[in-house]
C-alpha cells in the first residue's frame, strides 16, 4: 500500500544522508516491510519512518523517537531485539538501552533490520501476509489507479514527442489562447 513516490522520497533522503544509494534502498524497503509486518497503516508507517530517519541522521536513539517505533513496528522491534539476544517482556527496552549506551550502533541496528527483512519468513514475507485486509486492498487499488493514470499520461507524452510532447502542445496552444483573450479584451469596449 505504500506509494512509489513515498518510497522514492524516503530513499532519496536516506541516500543523501548516508551517501549510499543501494543501502538507502535496502533500508527503505526493510523499514516499509517492518511497519507493514507490524500491522501499521500507511500513515503510521510514515510517522515511524520520520522518527527512524531522524535517529539515522544523528546515529543516536531518543525516547520519543523510540516510542514511535514501538507503536508503529512492534513486531519488527521484537525480532530485532531477539536477534541481538534480548528476549522477554523487556526486549524492546533492553534493545533501546543497548543502542543508547552504544553497545549496539545504529548502523548495526539498521543492518540487522535489513537482514531480518530479507530472511526467509522475514519482514517482507510477513508484510505480504499482513496486508491482505480490505483497507490495504483499497489503498492498493487507489495506488494502482494513480500509477495507471501516470503511465497513460507518460504514453501520451511519448506518442506526442514529434510535437514536443504534452508540454510542447500546451506551449503551442498558449499562443492561440492568448490571441483569443486579446481579441475578446479589445472588443469589450465595442460591445
Amino acid at each position: 500500500p505504500t506509494t512509489l513516490d513515498s518510497v522514492a522520497s524516503t530513499t532519496q533522503r536516506i541516500a543523501l544522508m548516508t551517501g549510499d544509494l543501494d543501502g538507502a534502498v535496502e533500508t527503505t524497503l526493510a523499514l516499509n516491510n517492518a511497519f507493514l509486518a507490524s500491522g501499521s497503516s500507511v500513515a503510521d508507517a510514515q510517522r515511524g519512518l520520520q522518527q527512524f530517519v531522524q535517529m539515522l541522521a544523528t546515529g543516536k536513539v531518543d525516547m520519543n523517537s523510540w516510542t514511535t517505533l514501538q507503536e508503529t513496528m512492534p513486531v519488527a522491534l521484537n525480532k530485532v531485539a531477539e536477534a541481538f539476544g534480548h528476549t522477554g517482556k523487556s526486549a524492546q527496552n533492553d534493545l533501546y538501552e543497548a543502542l543508547k549506551e552504544g553497545e549496539i550502533t545504529f548502523d548495526e541496528f539498521n543492518a540487522k533490520l535489513i537482514e531480518l527483512s530479507n530472511a526467509q519468513g522475514g519482514f517482507a514475507d510477513m508484510a505480504k501476509e499482513s496486508t491482505g485486509g480490505i483497507a490495504t486492498s483499497w489503498q492498493n487499488f487507489r495506488t494502482a489507479i494513480v500509477k495507471g493514470v501516470a503511465d497513460v499520461i507518460g504514453a501520451i507524452d511519448d506518442a506526442l514527442s514529434s510535437f514536443g510532447g504534452i508540454s510542447g502542445i500546451f506551449d503551442k496552444m498558449k499562443g492561440g489562447v492568448n490571441s483569443f483573450f486579446s481579441f475578446v479584451s479589445s472588443n469589450i469596449p465595442v460591445v
